[in-house]
């Protein structure tokens, strides 16, 4: 029943990516870092990552794209029950982390993933306090264009803990560099970010899509703030290994930062579910 009700929901995995494994060991990263960012344990039987503000993330996550997204995923509000359903499961299976953004949903479903983690926190948090006071919630601020100063991404922030339903969100990502697009609007994207960890709005801040240069400038500043920073996102798969060629993998380990993979299954390409004569509907 959880592996239909985890089908159904089209749930997407991300993936904390440890630097080796052994029998039993600890690793702190990032000679350069502060207080050093990570703290990586490995056992035969299970992995945790301490990230920075002392948050615990676990060798797994769980994504939340599809929540709200009818064009690429189909999303139907009738599958709220199983997608509630689907996160009991993962957090009573330990399963801590879970990735959302302030754009996931289509339309005026916008933000509809942000409105379902946090309703289905506080009703796990009804039976279960523990297991709720657990989860540690990443959400990624959209870099739209219009989004031109410090204070409107303090702004967003404010806007997904209102739809959340927190105080503070454990950790607040940009969602991407605006280094390519607008490159004016990169510096604002930092200062906002530190600004919401300096106003409490989160307990660390987060990137994704950061290639390692923009990674390493943007460390930088972030160290120069005291703010810091928990993880960099990118996509990473057996057909996408970007993030191992261009050495961003590297620069994760000696800055201390935990690299988490989305769509570790290329958007279904690699669970073995579809083929040339089967595919998935809709643009994917």
């Amino acid at each position: 029943a959880v592996r239909n009700s985890m089908r159904a929901a089209a749930l997407l995995v991300a993936l904390v990516v440890f630097p080796r494994t052994g029998d039993s060991h600890t690793t702190r990263l990032g000679t350069h870092a502060p207080a050093a960012r990570a703290r990586f344990s490995t056992t035969r039987s299970r992995s945790t990552c301490m990230a920075a503000g002392g948050l615990s993330l676990g060798p797994l996550g769980m994504g939340t794209w599809a929540w709200g997204n009818k064009l690429l995923w189909g999303y139907d509000p009738d599958q709220d029950a199983e997608l509630q359903l689907a996160f009991d499961e993962a957090v009573k299976g330990g399963v801590r982390f879970f990735d959302t953004g302030d754009s996931y949903g289509t339309g005026a479903l916008e933000g509809r993933a942000e409105s379902l983690l946090g309703d289905f926190r506080r009703d796990l948090g009804r039976s279960r306090p523990r297991l709720a006071s657990q989860c540690v919630f990443g959400t990624k601020l959209a870099v739209y264009p219009w989004r031109l100063t410090s204070g409107s991404f303090v702004d967003a922030c404010r806007a997904s803990l209102d739809r959340m339903g927190l105080d503070q969100v454990e950790i607040a990502q940009a969602h991407w560099s605006a280094q390519r697009f607008q490159p004016w609007q990169e510096r604002p994207l930092w200062e906002g970010l530190a600004d919401c960890y300096d106003l409490g709005l989160c307990r660390a801040v987060g990137l994704s899509n950061f290639g390692p240069q923009q990674l390493d400038k943007c460390l930088d500043y972030m160290d120069s703030r005291g703010v810091p920073v928990a993880l960099d996102q990118v996509q990473f798969s057996l057909l996408s290994t970007a993030p191992l060629q261009s050495g961003l993998i590297d620069l994760c380990r000696e800055r201390g930062i935990t690299p988490i993979a989305y769509s570790p299954l290329a958007l279904g390409a690699l669970s073995g579910k579809y083929s040339l004569d089967k595919l998935p509907k809709g643009p994917r």
